[in-house]
């Protein structure tokens, strides 16, 4: 490998290294410093998660609603016992 080539992949490390370190640090978000901000913010996430919580929405499944989900098993339930009948077992 000629030198060149070496102190190349060096400097391209060291860009990638720097490139990855500020998106890292601008990402980061300092978080609310007095008591009075952390109050606020725990209001707004509290305030955010009861309207979240009091509204039905069409796209939520029926877990997110609060509604039983439907019964899956009793058919399956039957249906073994039907094959262990057949096979000369006690079927359950």
């Amino acid at each position: 490998m000629s030198p060149y080539l070496g102190v190349l992949a060096v400097l391209v490390n060291a860009a990638v290294a720097v490139a990855a370190l500020h998106l890292w640090r601008r990402g980061r978000r300092p978080g609310p410093v007095t008591a009075a901000q952390r109050l606020a913010a725990a209001r707004r996430a509290t305030r955010g998660l009861r309207r979240e919580s009091s509204s039905r929405r069409p796209d939520r499944g029926h877990f997110q609603d609060g509604d039983r989900p439907g019964d899956r098993y009793s058919a399956a339930i039957l249906e073994n016992s039907a094959y262990g009948d057949a096979a000369g077992g006690s079927g359950l």
